[in-house]
Order: structure tokens, then sequence, then C-alpha cells
């Protein structure tokens, strides 16, 4: 994403940036009046090194000060947009790193499953280990999770969830009940964007 300095920038940065270029101009306007009241100088006037040496100092003197303040708000202003990009860069790298060992954590939950429910299908262990980590895909709110849910729901454990074979979906799977309500449209969503695209293909 592209980064906006004029929406990044906060209001007391505004105010503390106009007041330093307020500094700023004052010594050019003071220079302009004091040019136009004391200095008599035409085109066809002849200076001797004396007079230009004057001359010299006058502005130099008026538009360093200038240039110093330039310079001073140019550097006030990058230096903390600097330090805002890394800030901003350094928390989204911890944010894809933290996300990256969620879904590795998730992943091995998914495996855990698979393993018990090769063992014994629909077993009580596998339906405590799946309503578990539906529970921790609701709270994530990771579309991309539950669809990885997804890929261990067989059909004895839809039936469990469904309230048959002597199972309680809401008493006992709450959050695998909830997440395969939530899977479900998301599933619509994935089929009519598959067949949208095939039809464009096509």
């Amino acid at each position: 994403m592209r980064y906006n300095y004029l929406k990044e920038t906060p209001r007391w940065m505004v105010y503390l940036l106009l007041v330093v270029s307020l500094f700023a101009i004052l010594p050019v306007a003071n220079m302009i009046v004091a040019g136009y009241n004391n200095l008599k100088v035409s085109f066809s006037s002849h200076l001797d090194l004396s007079q230009l040496g004057q001359f010299g100092d006058f502005f130099g003197g008026h538009t360093s000060a200038f240039a110093g303040s330039l310079s001073l708000i140019v550097v006030l202003f990058f230096t903390f947009h600097q330090a805002k990009q890394q800030r901003i860069f350094f928390l989204s790298q911890q944010a894809d790193t933290s996300k990256t060992a969620d879904r590795q954590f998730f992943l091995e939950g998914i495996n855990l499953i698979t393993q018990w429910d090769i063992k014994a299908p629909g077993c009580d262990q596998c339906m405590r280990l799946l309503d578990y980590y539906g529970r921790l895909a609701l709270i994530s709110e990771d579309r991309e999770l539950l669809l990885l849910l997804n890929t261990v729901i067989t059909a004895k454990i839809r039936a469990n969830l469904e309230g048959k074979n002597g199972s309680f979906k809401v008493t006992n799977y709450p959050y695998a009940s909830e997440a395969i309500e939530k899977i479900r449209p998301l599933r619509e969503a994935d089929a009519r964007a598959q067949k949208n695209f095939k039809a464009k293909k096509g």
C-alpha cells in the first residue's frame, strides 16, 4: 500500500511546521523591507568592492537564516515520516509472522484431527478437537482457517454435528456446529466464483 504523507501527518506536526515556516519567512520579509528602505542601487550603478561586500553580507545574513529554517522543516518532516514508515513496516512484519505461526499451529491441529478420524471415524476425541479448532477459526475471523477446517469434516463427522448418531450438536460441539454454518456460505461463494471464472474463460 502506498504511503500517503498528507494523511499520515498528524495535526500537531502540521502546526509545528507552520510555526517553523513562519520563522523561516520572517528573515526574508525583513530583508525585503530593509533592502527597500536602505539600499539605493540601480542597474547603472558602479559598486566598489566594499559596497559589494556589504551588499553580499546583507543578503547572505538574511537568506542563510531562511535556508537554515527551511532545512529544519525538511529534516523534521522526513525524519518523522521515516520513523513512522519503519514502525508500520515492523508491525506489518510482526503481524505476518504471527499469522504464519497461527496457521502452522492450526495445520498441526487439522493433521491431528485427521489422524484420530482415521483411527476411529467420528470418535469423541476427534469431535472435541474439531470443536476446539472450530473455536479458533471463528475467533480469528480468517476464512482460510474455516476452509481448512472443512477439509477434515467427513460424512461421519457431519452426521455427528447434525445431531445424528445420538449426538447433540449444540450441547456437545457448539463451536464446530457454528463453524459448519459459517463454512457453508463460503463454499457457495467459492463455487459461484469458480463457475463465473469458467464461464468467462469459455
